[in-house]
């Protein structure tokens, strides 16, 4: 596992922090990362029982059942109207809360991928400032953090990472990180998050809690600085 842990600016959260400015978020997103797997499951179990499914196929079922439920069921987050839930090619999930800027992942014991040729992702990994169109209103984030996920056997779902990124480059080796720290689960108890009855967040309607952006929202304000500025 990557352990390239460069010393973190004070302008940037600590791992506690990060944790208890995002509240009841992990809760919400090992609720429908757990239904996920559950999916990409009962899939292979009808389709192909006893197989392995291409790993593309079983991130794309994922991530889709993971949209999902987020989407119908909710995310039991009381104050979190200002949680925004966009789309990112492929694989990715991505969300503006608290001010910082959250990926989602695919990472064996939270390790990161690379960034590849990606230009933007390389500079979302070095922390460099960046715009983004948030509920309407232009951005830019405190901090840009990581949720890694993994299958286990049997494609149940494994641990979930919280990583701050230091550095990108385009293979999982050249990438560093200023912490990587496990999501504690919602059963083990999240540090100021009360324990729910029920692990699967209770029916909500979405509607001013979570809205979707578009995919033109999805991208950075790039060179737009004249514009901002007349804002």
């Amino acid at each position: 596992m990557q352990k390239t842990l460069f010393e973190k600016p004070a302008d940037l959260p600590d791992f506690e922090t990060a944790l208890r400015n995002l509240g009841r978020v992990p809760l919400g997103l090992y609720g429908a990362f757990e239904y996920a797997a559950s999916k990409v499951a009962e899939f292979r179990g009808a389709q192909c029982p006893g197989e392995l499914l291409d790993e593309c196929l079983s991130a794309c079922l994922f991530r889709f059942h993971a949209l999902r439920f987020l989407r119908t069921q909710g995310i039991d987050a009381q104050a979190d109207e200002d949680f925004s839930l966009d789309r990112l090619s492929f694989l990715g999930i991505s969300f503006h809360y608290a001010g910082y800027h959250v990926r989602v992942l695919k990472g064996p014991d939270g390790e990161l991928p690379g960034c590849g040729a990606s230009e933007r992702k390389t500079r979302f990994f070095n922390q460099l400032p960046a715009y983004y169109l948030v509920d309407g209103k232009i951005v830019t984030p405190t901090g840009n953090l990581i949720v890694t996920w993994a299958f286990e056997a049997n494609y149940g779902l494994g641990q979930l990472w919280l990583v701050l990124p230091a550095t990108g480059g385009p293979l999982p080796k050249d990438v560093a990180a200023f912490w990587w720290e496990p999501i504690p689960h919602p059963a083990e108890g999240l540090q100021g998050v009360p324990i729910p009855p029920s692990s699967t967040p209770p029916p909500d309607d979405l509607e001013g809690m979570v809205a979707r952006l578009d995919e033109a929202a999805n991208e950075e304000v790039a060179g737009q600085e004249t514009k901002i500025g007349n804002l």
